[in-house]
């Protein structure tokens, strides 16, 4: 995967359609200039309209330093600039209301300039998005065994929280390895309430387990 960055100031600015500014970096100059169009603006804009004031919400305190793009697939171009193959990800750290997270966008380029856009779950997570969505679904049930009736739920950040488990505990094996477990805490909230709920993540031969061990948070 190749990782760039945008210094694009103010997330506030960008929706209000200030466009990107140029990247630090030579990488990604034809993903770079195509971040600079009307069309990607557009899909940003999209994107963060799509997102619940829960997640994410403007406010005069708003601070975001930047964004990051990963492409996690060759990204291939038009005669036009516009992407017409490959996948990238692109995140933005945002702060100062109400819900210091990173939102994070997924966008897969196909021909005829068709692009789709995956929301994926705020924070630093380190799960996949196949992995994201069975994660979301344990935590919620996790939360909903413990306020019955409860099912309005958002998720509005994940956090990563080392490698290695703790109950039962499972030494981290080491950087590089494909079988390291590790744990975060998924936050939530619904019926008037925050919820912290951890997960365990353990990789095995036929993919990742995930379980919640217990210790929700609420308040």
């Amino acid at each position: 995967m190749k990782v760039f960055l945008w210094p694009l100031g103010l997330v506030a600015a960008l929706i209000a359609g200030a466009p990107a500014a140029q990247a630090q970096a030579n990488e990604g100059a034809a993903l770079q200039a195509f971040t600079t169009t009307k069309f990607y603006n557009r899909l940003i804009t999209r994107a963060f309209s799509s997102l619940p004031p829960e997640v994410f919400h403007r406010c005069p305190a708003l601070v975001s330093r930047g964004s990051q793009v990963t492409v996690v697939l060759p990204v291939t171009f038009a005669p036009d600039g516009v992407p017409n193959g490959g996948v990238w990800k692109q995140q933005f750290p945002v702060s100062g209301c109400g819900n210091d997270t990173t939102l994070n966008f997924y966008f897969q380029a196909a021909p005829e300039r068709k692009i789709s856009t995956v929301l994926a779950a705020p924070g630093d997570t380190h799960a996949s998005l196949i992995l994201q969505r069975d994660a979301r679904r344990y935590a919620g049930a996790a939360v909903i065994a413990t306020r019955k009736g409860c099912t309005a739920l958002i998720l509005t950040t994940t956090q990563f929280q080392g490698y290695g488990l703790v109950s039962p505990p499972a030494r981290d094996p080491g950087n590089g390895h494909q079988l390291r477990p590790w744990r975060e805490t998924w936050t939530m909230v619904g019926c008037g309430h925050t919820y912290n709920v951890p997960l365990d993540f353990m990789p095995v031969a036929s993919g990742t387990q995930v379980i919640q061990p217990g210790g929700i948070s609420e308040h």
